[in-house]
C-alpha cells in the first residue's frame, strides 16, 4: 500500500437482512420515528442475460447514488469506486479531502471477513426525484454529476459513453439513525433499507483508523452477540443486492 494510504481509515460493517433485520432494529432500540427518513436511487444500464441480470456499472466497479431526504436537508449525489485500488487511482484521488458543499473520500470497507477498497466523491444539493410518472409510465433522468465526478469514474476507464442512456432504479425506502452508544467507542450509525414487500437490510458501520479496525470489529460483533443477533460471517453487499431487486423490476414492467 502506497505511503499516502498508511492512515487511512476503516468503515466497519454488519448487515442483517430480512427478519433479522427487523429483530436487530428492535433489539438495538432503533425507533422509526426517531430517525432520518431518505429516498435512494442508483443508475445503471441493465439488460437481461437469460435469468441473470447483468448491471454494467456495477460490474466494472462503479456505483451512482442519490439520497434525498423526505423533508429539511439537501439531498447528495454520490460517484464510488468499489472495488477499487488505491494505488492505481491518479494523485489527485489520492487524498481524503472536502470542501463548500462536497466531501472525497478514500477508506477500506470492513464486512465479515471482506475487506474491499472503495474512493467516492459526494456532493449536495437539491436534487430532483430522478423517477416521474408521465401518463401512467416511469420517465427516467439520468444523473447530475459534476466534471469531478465524471473524472473520478474516468480514472476506472468509466467515460462518458459508458454513462449515457442510464436508467434511474429505485426507490429505496431508508431511515438512518446516530445513536450514541457508549460501549462502540466510535460513532455508530444504523440504516435500515426497504425496497417492495420482500428486501429488507440493517447496516450498522462505524470509521475508525485503520489500525484500530480489528478491535472495533470486534466490538460492534459482540454488540450484536449480547443482543441474540449472530450476523453471518460471509455478507453480500446490500447495495448489490438491492441493485438487482431493481433492474429485475424494471426490466420486467
Amino acid at each position: 500500500m502506497a505511503d499516502t494510504f498508511r492512515n487511512a481509515e476503516a468503515e466497519v460493517k454488519i448487515i442483517v437482512s430480512g427478519g433479522t433485520a427487523e429483530r436487530a432494529r428492535r433489539a438495538l432500540g432503533l425507533d422509526a420515528a426517531d430517525g432520518k427518513r431518505l429516498t435512494v436511487y442508483f443508475w445503471d444500464r441493465p439488460w437481461a442475460d437469460g435469468d441473470d441480470i447483468r448491471l454494467p456499472l456495477s460490474e466494472g466497479g462503479a456505483i451512482i447514488r442519490l439520497r434525498r431526504p423526505a423533508k429539511g436537508d439537501k439531498g447528495d449525489l454520490t460517484a464510488k469506486l468499489r472495488p477499487c485500488d488505491p494505488d492505481a487511482l491518479p494523485s489527485r484521488w489520492r487524498e481524503n479531502r472536502d470542501g463548500k458543499g462536497w466531501e472525497f473520500k478514500i477508506e477500506e470497507d470492513w464486512s465479515g471477513r471482506d475487506r474491499v477498497w472503495a474512493a467516492s466523491l459526494k456532493v449536495d444539493g437539491d436534487f430532483e426525484r430522478p423517477l416521474d410518472d408521465d401518463g401512467g409510465e416511469k420517465r427516467s433522468r439520468g444523473p447530475r454529476l459534476t466534471p469531478e465526478q465524471r473524472d473520478l469514474l474516468a480514472s476506472a476507464e468509466i467515460g462518458d459513453g459508458d454513462l449515457e442512456d442510464l436508467v434511474a432504479l429505485g426507490p429505496v425506502r431508508a431511515i438512518k439513525w446516530k445513536p450514541s452508544r457508549r460501549d462502540l467507542i466510535h460513532p455508530l450509525i444504523a440504516e435500515f433499507w426497504s425496497v417492495g414487500d420482500d428486501l429488507r437490510f440493517l447496516e450498522l458501520s462505524l470509521r475508525t483508523r485503520h489500525s484500530e479496525a480489528p478491535q472495533a470489529q470486534e466490538l460492534l460483533e459482540r454488540t450484536m452477540l449480547e443482543r441474540g443477533l449472530r450476523p453471518s460471517s460471509r455478507q453480500a453487499p446490500k447495495t448489490q443486492t438491492v441493485l438487482t431487486a431493481l433492474a429485475r423490476d424494471h426490466l420486467n414492467r
